[in-house]
C-alpha cells in the first residue's frame, strides 16, 4: 500500500532538523488539512442538500418559488430604478477578504487588558525562568514581555544555570539592578532545569507562580488574564492556550486546548504553556524533581492533580512558544530524553495512584497510551440491533475474528421488517422485535435480557480493526469514576468518523474531525481524553449504571439518544471517555437511512438548552460551531472573551 501524503510528510520531517524545511513541510501539511476539511464539509453539505431536496416541504417550496420568481425579478428592477436602489446593493453577498486563517483570527483577537481596580482579589504572581545560554535577543524579548505586562503585581525570578555567555550574565545583572521586581540568582556549575527552577522558586513571594522559558514570550495581557480567572475563586493549577512563533518572532499557529481533562493529561502534557500553579500547593508537592528533567512540568502537573485539585483553563492565547532548531516546538524528536522522562513520570504517577497499568508510546512523540489492566474479567454483552442480516453476519464474523477478549456474549435484536431474512447461526442470542425501528427501545430490551456486567452497544455496520478493542473499552469502563466509554471509528478509507462528540455544534451535537485523518488545530483526536459524549455506534457502559439512569430515552427513537444518555451520565457526576485504542471501521448509514428528525432535534434542544447555551468544555470556543472539521471562527463570528 502506498503511504499517504501525511505519512510521507511525517517521514520527511523525521529526517530533518532544519527549521526552514520544517516550516515548508508544515505549510504542505496545513494545505492538505485544508483540502481535507473542504472535502469533509462538501460531503456533509451534499448529504444535507440531498435530504432537503427529497423532503415534501422542499418540493412544495420549490413549486411556490417558481410561482414567485417572476415577481421577485420585477421587484429587483423596480428597486434599481427607485431611490431604494441602495437596498438592492445590500442584498448582494460581500466578497470575503483574502487572508490566512490564523492572520484573520489574530486580527479579531481581543487584547484589551481591562481594569483590575474593581477586583477585590489582586494576587501577586511570580514568574520563574531558568536561563542557560540562550540567544541574547531572545532572552531580552522574554524579559521584556514580563516587564510590559498590563498587570503590575508581578515579580520575575531568574536562575542562571552557569551560562558561559558574558553578554547573558551581564544582561541579567542589569535587569536586577534596574528593576526591583526582577530577582536573579545563579548556579556556580550547571545543575539542570529542575534544580534551576527550584532555586528560582526560592526567590518567589507571589501567591501564584508562572513559568516562562528563556526564549519565549508572554502576551502583554497574560498575567492580567490569570488574575482575572482567579476572580472566580482560588485554583491550584491554571493553564492557557498558546501559539507557536517562528525564530524571528512571527506568530504562526495556535495550540488550542480543552478545559480540565484528567485523562488527556494521562496521554500528554496538554496543559503546556502558560502554566500557573498555586505556590503553597507546589511547595507541598515538592516542586520539581531533577530525575524528570525535560518533562519536569509534566511531572509537577501530574503530582499536583493526583488528589483533589481545582484546575482552571483560560481560553486565551497568553503564551508564544518559539520554534527553532533544537526545540520540541519545531521538531518533537529534538529531545528524545524529554519523551522518556515524560513516560517515566506518567508511570510513576499511575503507580502512586494504585492504577494497574502499563505506559506505552502514543501516536506521536511526547504522547502516551495508558494500557489499563482489566479487573475480575467481567462478562460483556455486545448488543447489535439489525434488520439487515447480511450486515449483521459481516459484523458477527468480524467480532469472532478480531476480538481477543473471551468473556462475551452477542445479543441480536432482530428487527422483523418486511423482507428481513432469518438470523444466521452466528447470533448467540436473538430477541425478535416487530415494531417501528426505535434504536433506544430495542437496546433497552436487549439490556433487560443481558447477562453481562458490561454492555457494549454496537451498530451492525461496525467491525473491529484491532484485536484488543474490547479489552481497551472494558478496562476503561471498569473505573468507578467513568460512566461511558466510546471508541474511535473510521470510514473505509481510514478517515475519522468518530473521535468523541462535542455538544453545542452542528444540530446540537457533532463529531469534531469527522472526515479528516488528523487536525493540526485540534491535536487531541487520537488521544484518550474526556469528552461530552460519544456515539452509540460503539459505546460501553456498566449495566448497573445504564439501569440506574433508566436506559436510553425511547422518545429519541433515531437521533440524540446516545448524546442524551451521555449527558445524563455526566449530570450524575461520571465521566465520558473517548478511547482511540479501541479502533473499529464504520460503514455509516448502511444499517438505516441517515437523517435528523426535526421534532427529535427540538426535544433535545429543549431538554439540554442550559448545556447547549455554553461552550463545550472539551472543545475550543474558538472553533466554528457550524462545521465538524475544526476551523477557526471568522473574525465576524468572534465574541469577546
Amino acid at each position: 500500500m502506498q503511504p499517504s501524503f501525511r505519512e510521507r510528510i511525517a517521514a520527511l520531517r523525521a529526517r530533518t532538523d532544519d527549521p526552514d524545511r520544517l516550516a515548508i513541510l508544515e505549510l504542505l501539511e496545513e494545505a492538505d488539512e485544508r483540502q481535507q476539511r473542504s472535502l469533509a464539509n462538501q460531503a456533509w453539505l451534499e448529504d444535507r442538500l440531498s435530504r432537503v431536496e427529497n423532503s415534501v416541504l422542499f418540493r412544495f417550496l420549490r413549486w411556490l418559488g417558481s410561482m414567485g420568481q417572476a415577481y421577485i425579478g420585477r421587484l429587483g428592477q423596480i428597486l434599481l430604478r427607485s431611490p431604494l436602489s441602495s437596498v438592492h446593493a445590500l442584498l448582494r453577498p460581500a466578497s470575503p477578504a483574502a487572508s490566512s486563517e490564523y492572520a484573520q483570527f489574530l486580527d479579531a483577537e481581543q487584547q484589551q487588558a481591562g481594569d483590575a481596580s474593581p477586583w477585590k482579589h489582586q494576587p501577586a504572581i511570580s514568574v520563574l525562568m531558568a536561563v542557560c545560554d540562550p540567544k541574547l535577543e531572545w532572552l531580552q524579548e522574554a524579559v521584556q514581555s514580563v516587564r510590559q505586562q498590563t498587570y503590575d503585581r508581578w515579580q520575575l525570578c531568574i536562575c542562571d544555570d552557569a551560562s558561559r555567555s558574558r553578554d547573558v550574565v551581564s544582561y541579567l545583572a542589569e535587569c536586577a539592578e534596574s528593576d526591583s521586581r526582577i530577582l536573579v540568582t545563579a548556579n556556580a556549575e550547571r545543575k539542570g532545569i529542575s534544580a534551576s527552577l527550584n532555586k528560582a522558586a526560592g526567590l518567589a513571594s507571589g501567591d501564584y507562580v508562572a513559568f516562562l522559558d528563556h526564549d519565549d514570550r508572554l502576551a502583554p495581557f497574560a498575567l492580567h488574564a490569570v488574575a482575572g480567572a482567579l476572580q472566580q475563586g482560588p485554583a491550584d493549577v491554571l493553564y492557557s492556550d498558546e501559539d507557536w512563533m517562528s525564530s524571528h518572532g512571527v506568530r504562526i499557529k495556535p495550540n488550542l486546548k480543552p478545559d480540565w481533562s484528567p485523562d488527556l493529561l494521562l496521554s500528554c502534557m496538554y496543559m503546556g504553556h502558560l502554566l500557573v500553579v498555586r505556590r503553597e500547593k507546589a511547595e507541598q508537592a515538592g516542586w520539581f524533581r531533577p530525575e524528570y528533567d525535560g518533562a519536569q512540568d509534566y511531572d509537577l502537573a501530574l503530582r499536583m492533580t493526583a488528589g483533589p485539585a481545582t484546575v482552571r483553563h483560560i481560553p486565551k492565547i497568553l503564551y508564544h512558544w518559539r520554534r527553532h532548531e533544537g526545540s520540541t516546538a519545531a521538531h518533537p524528536g529534538a529531545k528524545p530524553h524529554a519523551h522518556e522522562a515524560g513516560k517515566a513520570a506518567l508511570a510513576d504517577a499511575l503507580a502512586r495512584r494504585g492504577a494497574p497499568a502499563a505506559v506505552v508510546d502514543g501516536p506521536e512523540r511526547h504522547t502516551y497510551r495508558v494500557k489499563r489492566t482489566v479487573q475480575s474479567e467481567p462478562l460483556v454483552s455486545i448488543v447489535v440491533c439489525s434488520r439487515n442480516m447480511k450486515l449483521f453476519t459481516r459484523c458477527s464474523r468480524a467480532l469472532t475474528k478480531r476480538t481477543a477478549y473471551p468473556w462475551r456474549e452477542v445479543i441480536l435484536v432482530h428487527h422483523l421488517a418486511r423482507g428481513s431474512a432469518a438470523p444466521p447461526r452466528e447470533a448467540a442470542r436473538v430477541i425478535p422485535y416487530s415494531g417501528p425501528f426505535n434504536f433506544a427501545l430495542m437496546n433497552n430490551l436487549a439490556v433487560g435480557a443481558a447477562r453481562g456486567e458490561v454492555v457494549v452497544f454496537l451498530n451492525d455496520d461496525v467491525e473491529p480493526l484491532q484485536d484488543d478493542w474490547l479489552t481497551a473499552l472494558v478496562a476503561q469502563v471498569q473505573r468507578p469514576e467513568v460512566g461511558i466509554v466510546g471508541a474511535k471509528l473510521v470510514y473505509p478509507r481510514g478517515n475519522i468518523q468518530h473521535a468523541g462528540m462535542a455538544v453545542g455544534i452542528m444540530d446540537g451535537a457533532g463529531h469534531p474531525g469527522r472526515g479528516l485523518h488528523a487536525s493540526s488545530l485540534w491535536r487531541w483526536l487520537d488521544l484518550t481524553r474526556n469528552v461530552s459524549a460519544v456515539t452509540g455506534a460503539c459505546m460501553a457502559i456498566r449495566r448497573e449504571t445504564f439501569e440506574s439512569l433508566g436506559g436510553f430515552d425511547t422518545t429519541f427513537p433515531l437521533n440524540y439518544n446516545d448524546v442524551d444518555l451521555c449527558l445524563r451520565v455526566r449530570q450524575a457526576g461520571l465521566e465520558v471517555i473517548y478511547e482511540p485504542a479501541a479502533l473499529l471501521r464504520h460503514w455509516e448509514g448502511q444499517s438505516r437511512a441517515a437523517g435528523t428528525r426535526m421534532w427529535e432535534r427540538e426535544q433535545f434542544h429543549m431538554r439540554w438548552r442550559n448545556w447547549l447555551s455554553r461552550p463545550d468544555p472539551y472543545y475550543s470556543p474558538f472553533f466554528n460551531p457550524a462545521v465538524e472539521a475544526p476551523a477557526l471562527r471568522h473574525p465576524s463570528q468572534m465574541e469577546s472573551r
